[in-house]
């Protein structure tokens, strides 16, 4: 057995090399925060079993380690044993590279070829259908679903395998044609540019799915998709001062309509402190007049959003395909931004948003993602 220092109570650490060659080091805190015996783990419910106030004052006593396991026993007399792939998965380096999703960017029609195009027999009964379609939008941000019956509740079916329906002001599963029923000009015939959705709420929908039920007696409607990662990347690397301004500047977005008034702050980037893109939240609809600190913020404001437009608006970057009855699209609303071009004629859409957190719940389910 072995003794470990007492340097202070929050500063000691364990320098382990196992048998096998692998060295790692792991404060005493960690350890006995994380004891998966049956009095500190509940494996029923996979939860903590002690409170963190429970645990101050408690020091490593003696330790020792094979090829396999690492022995503790603590002053207050309990025994801990820990596997080494269970120390190693949390080696700081390794946990953060395990919890990366590691989008593929793409442009434009290049996509056509590569996303999942899944018979809905196949996604709502099969694993296998299940993993290809949140694979393709772990990968891509979007995924296609076929064959799917031509009505409100066969669309809702599938949104429920997506993880649910989210209900917002639109209600849980909508529907919608050129008859303005809310105050958004998706209930117009008219273009739409591509954006994001909700950038007025704290948490836009994570995914959005779209089923065009009917097109008769007109034409046009194209849906138009963008991948919001793409052109964020190309800022970074041609106008890396407006990748700056659009992480950090918050932009205000709003919602008016009789009996609500929704509105919500954040970058139009969203990065993690590494600068990896999380979120986009583009919508040239939804902005709010705003206020500016200077002429200098003011011109640096309108300066990045015309500079990262360019990109979204390019054709080149720009997927467009006719959805038709029996065709469902799903598409990250955190990444892939949407739009449609003019229509004539009597079109009927339906559709619904999945939480993020939802959608991703049931990715790890499938053991897609940590």
């Amino acid at each position: 057995m072995s003794a470990i220092t007492d340097v202070n109570k929050f500063d000691r650490a364990l320098n382990i090399k196992f048998e096998n060659g692998t060295s790692l080091s792991v404060e005493d805190c960690w350890l006995r925060d994380n004891c998966r015996c049956s009095s500190c783990y509940r494996s029923d419910t996979f939860q903590k079993a002690n409170y963190l106030l429970e645990l101050s004052g408690i020091k490593i006593s003696t330790f020792k380690f094979d090829a396999c396991n690492l022995y503790i026993e603590w002053n207050d007399k309990h025994q801990s044993t820990y596997e080494a792939s269970f120390l190693i998965k949390f080696q700081y380096d390794k946990w953060k590279d395990s919890r990366k999703l590691r989008p593929i960017l793409w442009k434009g029609v290049d996509i056509e070829n590569k996303i999942a195009k899944v018979h809905a027999r196949e996604f709502l009964n099969t694993e296998s259908g299940a993993i290809t379609v949140f694979k393709s939008l772990i990968d891509y941000g979007v995924a296609l679903i076929d064959q799917v019956g031509v009505s409100l509740e066969a669309t809702e079916q599938v949104c429920k395998a997506l993880g649910g329906v989210q209900h917002t002001l639109f209600g849980g599963m909508w529907q919608f044609t050129s008859v303005q029923d809310h105050a958004d000009t998706a209930y117009t015939n008219l273009p739409l540019a591509v954006h994001n959705d909700n950038t007025y709420f704290n948490e836009a929908a994570g995914l959005q799915i779209l089923h065009c039920l009917e097109h008769s007696n007109g034409e046009g409607g194209e849906t138009i998709l963008v991948d919001g990662f793409f052109g964020a990347t190309k800022l970074k690397n041609e106008f890396p001062e407006d990748f700056e301004f659009l992480t950090n500047f918050n932009l205000d977005a709003e919602y008016l309509e009789d009996g609500h008034h929704y509105k919500y702050s954040a970058p139009v980037i969203n990065v993690d402190k590494e600068k990896n893109l999380e979120q986009i939240r583009f919508n040239v609809y939804d902005r709010s007049p705003m206020a500016f600190s200077s002429g200098e913020e003011c011109r640096s404001y309108y300066r990045a959003l015309w500079n990262l437009s360019t990109y979204y608006q390019n054709t080149d970057c720009q997927w467009k395909f006719k959805l038709y009855p029996g065709l469902v699209m799903v598409m990250d609303n955190f990444r892939v931004l949407h739009g449609r071009t003019a229509f004539t004629g009597n079109r009927i859409v339906c559709g619904s948003y999945v939480s993020r957190s939802d959608w991703l719940n049931k990715a790890r389910a499938l053991k897609l993602i940590q």
